[in-house]
């Protein structure tokens, strides 16, 4: 038995698509692309790439991904919908959820 997965565009739904990832201030991004595509999108940064440098990590960083369980992430998307917010199907799960699901619940994760 052979099990095959293909990854489709975010953009065109088009097939043979892969993640790519991306960031803008402190937000990462992922969309899946074509190849075609994912020349597109680096043409488009091409000027913003040559003229910046790359960022090293600052010495008072904190950790930016909260340690929770698959399972505690799904309830936190689940209670997201549930209470209006919007935000992608995959991938990190917004701040501003994470800080008003912990709020709700009383959870205190700075420990």
């Amino acid at each position: 038995m052979v099990l095959r997965s293909i990854v489709e565009s975010d953009i065109s739904g088009k097939p043979d698509a892969a993640t790519a990832t991306f960031g803008l201030g402190d937000t990462w991004y992922e969309i899946d692309l074509t190849p075609e595509e994912r020349k597109k999108l680096e043409e488009a940064l091409k000027p913003y790439l040559k003229a910046g440098r790359k960022a090293g990590k600052a010495a008072s960083e904190t950790k930016v991904v909260p340690e929770t369980t698959p399972e505690e992430r799904d309830k936190i998307r689940a209670w997201g919908k549930k209470n209006g917010y919007e935000f992608a199907e995959r991938g990190r799960i917004p701040k501003k959820i994470m800080k008003a699901f912990d709020e709700a619940h009383g959870i205190d994760r700075s420990k």
